[in-house]
């Protein structure tokens, strides 16, 4: 389970830790930080993939990522993740990439100046990688360091540029955790949308990220033995209502049948928030749970009567699955409190500082830590 996020220098985190729980509700107003917190989280997946130099470009490059508020002049912008794992410790720190001419022509990319992965198994932990630069210093087995032959890219995580798991099994294993994490932040319902209409599906025990495959995920569910959460869960939202995700023939669709309707309606006649509700259900009663799932805002387009519905279907997620939900609700919130055993974390923005609500008060001078940019 991941215990703790600690988070410098991304926009409005200055300096940021957050204590999690094996469900955690994350609330705040417009504009308090909490879709930079469900990114910088998302970003340690990035990482692990290979993708953090695009992941970086996508937010505008490393100038738009980096804090922008006020630092001494006499400290370089560094931008960092630490996170504390049952299994392992991992924190890296990321800055500009140094101005020296002809160099690259990829100045907005970022260019990791430290990383470090320690295993929880020794007290402290055991370190078996660190990164200073491009060099990366790794440990086999329980034998000394060694340094890597090639160096690493700048922009890029030694979480996916190291590849050897039999030699480096620790990294490895890190690296799995982080491509396992599941995050869901909007499901597109507009009228092109793939969840309006009808595809050929496969056995599907996930949800894809944008809910392209949800027909298919729901009749996995069904076909897993999985439905009992999930009939309750639409029970309780719909009441009423028949459903079925499949059209025969091997093409599936999410069809209902409303109380007092004669007729069917497809995917392409319902409401972006029945289509949300049950992409919500996809997403969490998945036969195939995975250690982390992150919701971003979940209550979008729902109407205030399904918070309830929709806090029942999170605290039927089974133990083995850690949970970040992220709303403006309150009223989602308190329902996720009476119905499961969680940590609610309010945020306030003060001077363009995301902060825990318990923190608010006079500013506190942060310094950076990380060497020169050369």
């Amino acid at each position: 389970m991941l215990r703790t996020l600690h988070l410098r220098g991304y926009r409005s985190l200055l300096d940021f830790r957050l204590e999690l729980g094996r469900v955690t509700v994350v609330t705040g107003g417009n504009g308090v930080g909490k879709s930079n917190l469900y990114r910088a989280l998302a970003m340690l997946q990035r990482m692990a993939e290979g993708n953090f130099a695009a992941a970086i470009a996508a937010e505008g490059g490393m100038p738009s990522v980096a804090w922008a508020g006020p630092r001494k002049k006499d400290k370089p912008i560094r931008v960092e993740w630490e996170v504390e794992h049952d299994f392992f410790h991992y924190s890296m720190a990321c800055g500009l990439i140094p101005a020296a001419p002809g160099t690259t022509a990829f100045h907005t990319d970022p260019d990791i100046k430290v990383e470090s992965l320690r295993l929880q198994r020794h007290g402290k932990g055991q370190e078996v990688a660190r990164r200073k630069g491009p060099m990366v210093e790794l440990r086999a087995g329980e034998g000394g360091f060694e340094r890597s032959p090639l160096p690493l890219h700048a922009p890029e995580s030694m979480l996916a540029e190291v590849r050897d798991g039999i030699r480096y099994p620790g990294l490895a294993a890190a690296r799995e955790i982080f491509l396992t994490w599941r995050f869901y932040h909007q499901f597109r319902t507009d009228a092109d949308s793939p969840l309006r209409r009808p595809l050929i599906g496969s056995w599907s025990p996930v949800l894809s990220h944008d809910g392209a495959n949800l027909a298919a995920t729901l009749q996995t569910i069904l076909e897993s033995k999985c439905d009992e959460p999930l009939e309750a869960a639409i029970a309780e939202a719909f009441p009423g209502l028949h459903w079925t995700p499949g059209e025969g023939s091997g093409r599936f669709q999410l069809r209902i049948q409303k109380p007092g309707l004669k007729r069917w309606m497809d995917a392409s006649e319902l409401s972006d928030g029945t289509l949300r509700f049950f992409c919500v259900c996809a997403a969490l009663l998945t036969p195939k749970p995975p250690p982390l799932i992150v919701l971003n805002e979940p209550e979008n387009s729902l109407h205030a009567g399904l918070m309830p519905a929709l806090a029942g279907l999170i605290a039927a997620v089974p133990p083995q699955t850690q949970l970040i939900v992220v709303t403006h609700s309150e009223a989602l919130a308190r329902e996720i409190g009476e119905r499961a055993d969680s940590r609610k974390i309010d945020l306030i923005n003060q001077e363009g500082e995301t902060r825990l609500a318990e923190h608010a008060g006079p500013r506190r001078v942060w310094t950076f830590s990380g060497g020169d940019d050369d």
